[in-house]
């Protein structure tokens, strides 16, 4: 599979993310895991069948089907055409690797490690007990993303540059955990909840694990929610639900123009799928981009949505689904629903 090469993705959080670091004192960081040892079964836990499990409840804007009443912006047409000229590759990949999102499927079972973050959606300068299978491995790029999955206790656990330690605990610049039970909806900023609650290890405060697409819904022939979308014209700043906080300045994007954090995109309904040509899990994706949309999450060299990048996932994608999935979808056939009052981060 050929990727399309990427831009500075998330490299605008290094500046905060580096002061965060240097403020940490780092104690003893010996007896990281306590029951993981060169015998353990290091194979992946098996992800659930889509028909048997799907994250956060019904009702969570993840999970629930765009009305087909729904109201658009007058100014959609504009606003994807914002989007489609954002890159200088015009049409939608699938960001499989190495920008995406590694998913690890855990239990109670797993061995629980030494996580030392600055940050995290739980307070400042910890040092968290997670599940982290050994073997386990984030995004090899810049953001270091990590997902660990634990459907029966309903957690998710977040990392945004996740790095390995010789002693087999890890850092993690930001962190977050995910009550998947819930709404996937984290407090915003500048609520009443605590400032630091807001904060997701994706740009615009998403879990990991939402909107990523997955060799098990791909089999399955149904994606059952919606996606999350990355491009490099997104709005600076500006958010609304299910974003929790907007994206800052990086030199490239603009308060003014684009969609903010949070704004959903929808793939026309009128489209016929079936005159595209598209491969079966092209197909599958459009779809979803038909019923549920996509929200936009992120910066991106390019215009994207996001797949499971682990080394599973990617060995089940052969023949199954490539990066080039959906470039032949026409961008002009996206719309923008409304998105109603913006909230500013900062």
């Amino acid at each position: 599979m050929t990727l399309r090469p990427r831009g500075a993705g998330r490299l605008l959080r290094a500046p905060l993310v580096c002061v965060l670091a240097c403020q940490v004192v780092v104690g003893g960081c010996s007896g990281a895991s306590a029951t993981a040892g060169a015998g353990d079964d290091t194979s992946p836990r098996e992800q659930p069948a889509p028909s048997t499990y799907r994250p956060f409840v019904d009702t969570s804007p993840w999970n629930t089907p765009i009305p087909e009443d729904v109201a658009l912006r007058p100014d959609s047409a504009a606003l994807v055409q914002h989007l489609a000229g954002s890159s200088e590759w015009p049409s939608l990949s699938v960001s499989i690797h190495p920008w995406s999102v590694p998913v690890h499927w855990v239990d109670a079972s797993t061995p629980l490690v030494d996580v030392h973050t600055p940050l995290s959606n739980e307070g400042e300068h910890l040092t968290l007990r997670w599940p982290v299978p050994v073997g386990a491995a984030s995004a090899p790029e810049a953001d270091g993303h990590l997902t660990l999955v634990d459907v029966a206790r309903g957690r998710g656990y977040d990392f945004y540059q996740a790095r390995l330690r010789g002693d087999g605990s890890w850092d993690c610049s930001l962190c977050a955990t995910v009550d998947l039970q819930g709404s996937g909806v984290r407090p915003p900023k500048g609520g009443p909840s605590e400032w630091y609650a807001s904060h997701g290890s994706r740009a615009c405060g998403f879990p990991l694990l939402a909107g990523l697409i997955t060799a098990a819904e791909l089999r399955a022939g149904e994606i059952p929610h919606a996606l999350v979308l990355a491009y490099p014209g997104l709005r600076q700043r500006w958010f609304v639900s299910p974003a929790s906080s907007g994206h800052p300045a990086n030199g490239v994007i603009s308060e003014s123009a684009g969609i903010p954090c949070g704004g959903r995109v929808q793939l026309d309904p009128a489209l016929d799928l079936d005159a595209l040509g598209l491969s079966p899990a092209g197909r599958t994706i459009a779809r979803a981009l038909q019923v549920y949309g996509a929200y936009v999450g992120d910066f991106s060299g390019s215009i994207n949505v996001y797949a499971d990048g682990s080394a599973a996932a990617r060995e089940a994608y052969v023949g199954l689904l490539d990066s080039s999935a959906t470039t032949s979808l026409d961008l002009s056939r996206l719309r923008v629903v409304e998105w109603g009052a913006l909230t500013p981060d900062g």
